[in-house]
């Protein structure tokens, strides 16, 4: 894949990825920070922040003007927060390169964060709050990371609580902004039709210009597991929300490509173990999945499912049963042969989506600085063994790295301590 990168002075990295039959192009600015790079009092701040940038700037002062300049164009523009990370991105019409630069531009670099349009959007983000928590397929996960990790940012919710967004001022953030919107902690990155040269003159004459201080970095998670955790939140639903987790392993570890294809065996597809056997053999579950989540130091890999309430028990001595076996018995080749092709078949498919080439290339030099291309990871891919797979699951399938989240009308625990002993079950 042909792209072009460069750092400038000022630290900050940018990729152009030119696609010159493309009827479309796209803008991307990804910024180096996130939720778990917050404090208690500003929990929630990254997010925030993510909504308050499309409210008006130095040039687009109105908090519709972007909007409508966006959608009067045909445009699809939106952001997104993670725990690790905040992206703002604006797609249109080739010919619209110019204006969709200068607009996403002006939004990050010169927001205005008028005291009238936060107060206002700190009711948008407490009815996303309540929509959340009225999700419990949605919040089980979240209940699992604060469990997992209860005494770091990692844990904490992306959104914040109701309490730290209707006291936050606009002072934090505004501190918050300067703090972590720096050169050196943000990615550009252009990918379809455009001229290269122009872009390039572009952000030599925008971004290339600001001045950069040092980031803070994020807390590390430093705190050590003795036995499994759980978490029951008692609801009124009528379908159980249970959510299994494994400490895994960091971003750029080697083994998570082992990991990636273990979480396929076991729960990608309709022909996945703990679908067949949870859901197709033994009718315990509407839904379940398995996937696996690094972060920068550590990961997360999770078991996911939504079961009939009278099932919930029999659901989870059915994975735990799962998990055994895959500790105890390589796959066979076989299967290892149809999850890497299902990989390989999967991302293909993605691939056929002009601008994911720039998100491949983007989101891999973010979480480890490094470049790395698609033919380098199916390289790794095919060089995965039944050991590997086995040797992956032994170490993340372990007593003390467990933790499970349950969202149901459920209030006695000892039934699921029981069965969570892994060191007994294993």
């Amino acid at each position: 894949m042909d792209y072009i990168h460069k750092k400038y002075k000022n630290g900050l990295n940018a990729f152009l990825v030119n696609l010159p039959d493309a009827e479309s192009v796209l803008f991307t600015i990804m910024v180096k920070v996130g939720s778990r790079y917050e404090t208690i009092e500003i929990s929630g701040i990254s997010h925030f922040l993510e909504h308050l940038f499309f409210k008006g700037s130095t040039a687009y002062p109105n908090p519709t003007d972007i909007s409508q300049i966006v959608d009067a164009i045909g445009g699809d523009f939106n952001a997104s927060t993670s725990k690790e990370l905040t992206e703002f991105y604006i797609k249109a019409e080739k010919h619209h390169f110019s204006l969709i630069f200068d607009v996403l531009s002006d939004m990050i670099i010169n927001p205005l964060f008028n005291e009238v349009e936060i107060e206002k959007e700190k009711g948008v983000v407490l009815e996303e709050i309540n929509l959340y928590q009225d999700n419990p397929g949605a919040q089980v996960e979240s209940n699992l990371e604060k469990t997992m990790w209860p005494k770091s940012p990692l844990g904490w919710e992306i959104l914040g609580t109701k309490e730290t967004i209707q006291k936050m001022t606009r002072q934090q953030i505004f501190d918050y902004k300067q703090t972590y919107y720096q050169p050196s902690n943000i990615i550009l990155g252009i990918s379809g039709n455009f001229d290269v040269a122009a872009a390039q003159e572009k952000i030599n004459k925008t971004w290339a210009v600001l001045p950069n201080k040092k980031t803070p970095t994020f807390k590390k998670v430093t705190e050590k597991q003795s036995g499994s955790y759980i978490d029951i939140e008692f609801k009124q639903t009528q379908q159980a929300h249970l959510t299994l987790g494994f400490k895994s392993y960091e971003h750029d570890n080697k083994k998570n490509v082992a990991t990636f294809l273990l979480a396929n065996i076991l729960g990608s597809g309709m022909s996945s173990r703990l679908f067949v056997i949870i859901r197709e053999q033994k009718g315990l579950a509407y839904y379940i999945s398995a996937s696996n989540s690094p972060y920068f130091d550590v990961g997360n890999f999770t078991i996911h499912a939504g079961l009939k309430i009278s099932n919930t028990k029999d659901a989870l001595i059915e994975i735990l049963s799962e998990l055994r076996k895959i500790k105890s018995d390589r796959v066979s080749e076989i299967e290892l042969r149809r999850a890497k092709d299902y990989v390989k078949g999967k991302m293909a498919l993605a691939q056929e989506e002009r601008h994911r080439k720039l998100d491949w290339v983007v989101d891999h030099f973010a979480f480890s600085g490094k470049i790395k291309t698609l033919e380098e990871f199916y390289k790794r891919l095919e060089a995965v063994t039944a050991e590997d797979i086995r040797n992956v699951a032994n170490e993340i399938f372990d007593n003390d790295k467990m933790t499970m989240a349950l969202i149901g009308p459920f209030k006695n625990l000892k039934e699921f301590k029981k069965e969570l002993h892994l060191k007994k079950n294993f």
